[in-house]
């Protein structure tokens, strides 16, 4: 075997075993595990666009209607012209 193929060898020897001796983080249990007795109960019967929770949505939405009208307006006076 040529030395470099064994010095490869052994580097990766020397990265396995720094590799199985790594530390393992404990992260804290979650206390609040059943949310539902916690929060308040959501009605998900009725999806309304003007909630607070759907803003980006409106936006998104109006930014494509505005678009849409901006082209059929640019479409009809490039035809009438």
């Amino acid at each position: 075997m040529s030395s470099e193929v064994h010095k490869h060898i052994e580097k990766r020897l020397i990265k396995s075993k720094t590799l199985l001796n790594a530390k393992v983080l404990n992260f804290p249990k979650d206390e609040d595990l059943n949310r539902l007795t916690t929060s308040k109960e959501i009605d998900n019967s009725l999806w309304n666009i003007n909630d607070k929770s759907n803003d980006d949505q409106l936006k998104a939405i109006v930014g494509v209607c505005f678009v849409f009208g901006a082209l059929i307006l640019m479409g009809l006076y490039s035809n009438l012209t």
